[in-house]
């Protein structure tokens, strides 16, 4: 079965999409625990009773590997409980199999990856195949949810964001393709009293889909429900700033802690000249030169966007505790 997982979601602020897709940019993946193993992907955990037990398959078809190549490694617990580390496997360019074998107990299986910039054209989990990084279903730019209809999310505001979250919040969404049974939208927030609301079910088409939240006088959480996993899309603007799948190889880089308290780190990136913090609105509020760390102890909590200078211009999406 299809996993669900915690994003960090990547945004640049200009480019046009490429057709390569990196792990780095696929929700299928989550951040590695250090910086040998940058990348890892869940397969099964102890939650899952007895379906843990079962053999665990990836099928990875890779387009290209970072010219230093990159390994994978198979993690999982044992009957007692601890942990096993398997040995580093070299990845190859084409399809890679990885099978981890059954067993009787219940247990927590991952892979891990070496590399974020292993680019890929197709991926299948323990037999299902999985949705690409411009596809509804397979970009870290949307959520996962638990609902079977309404399977992504984008948050535009959160009550926590303050004041900010009063704007009108706007959204668009460019769409290339659409599922034979289509794909629609529809919009979350909560109301004066904290209660929620769910607005009606609207139909995505294919090109610019233009989704406007009006402003309010309280503070509110407003995102937006999305359905078609196998839609395909270009770009995506969010309050007005313009995130999309370019330079995903180029400028890849981490933010450590995410969601942070008092002060995150810039990871995998180098020849930093200046780091600048935005809020929700797209307000500048922060800005720090030569270095890679930040200081987000006296920002409002909420939602952030983290810009890093260093030649070209990248943005990802913090939250402030």
């Amino acid at each position: 079965m299809i996993r669900t997982f915690t994003f960090i979601i990547l945004f640049t602020i200009a480019g046009s999409l490429t057709a390569q897709y990196t792990i780095n940019n696929s929700f299928y993946f989550e951040d590695g625990p250090n910086t040998t193993w940058v990348k890892v992907i869940e397969m099964t955990t102890t939650s899952e009773g007895v379906d843990s037990q079962a053999e665990q398959t990836l099928v990875l078809n890779i387009s290209s590997l970072p010219t230093e190549g990159a390994n994978y490694r198979v993690v999982k617990t044992v009957s007692s409980e601890n942990w096993n580390n398997g040995s580093a496997q070299a990845l190859q360019v084409g399809s890679n199999s990885i099978s981890v074998a059954g067993v009787s107990f219940n247990r927590n299986v991952k892979i891990q990856f070496s590399s974020a910039d292993i680019e890929f054209d197709a991926i299948t989990i323990n037999g299902e195949s999985g949705y690409l990084p411009n596809q509804i279903g397979g970009s870290n730019l949307l959520d996962k949810t638990s609902n079977a209809t309404w399977t992504r999310v984008l948050t535009l505001a959160l009550k926590t964001d303050g004041v900010s979250s009063q704007a009108t919040q706007t959204a668009e969404i460019t769409i290339t393709s659409l599922p034979s049974e289509g794909a629609n939208y529809r919009v979350y927030k909560t109301t004066s009293n904290g209660a929620d609301f769910l607005g009606s079910s609207k139909s995505l088409q294919v090109g610019v889909n233009s989704i406007s939240v009006a402003g309010v006088s309280f503070d509110r959480a407003v995102k937006v429900q999305f359905s078609g996993e196998s839609a395909e899309f270009s770009s995506l603007t969010v309050n007005g700033t313009t995130l999309n799948l370019s330079h995903i190889v180029e400028n890849n880089f981490e933010i450590y802690p995410n969601p942070a308290v008092d002060k995150i780190s810039v990871r995998q990136i180098d020849n930093i000249r200046t780091i600048k913090v935005y809020n929700s609105l797209g307000s500048l509020v922060k800005e720090v030169r030569n270095t890679n760390e930040v200081d987000v102890s006296g920002l409002s909590k909420g939602v952030h966007f983290l810009q890093v200078d260093n030649g070209n211009l990248t943005t990802r999406k913090f939250i402030k505790k």
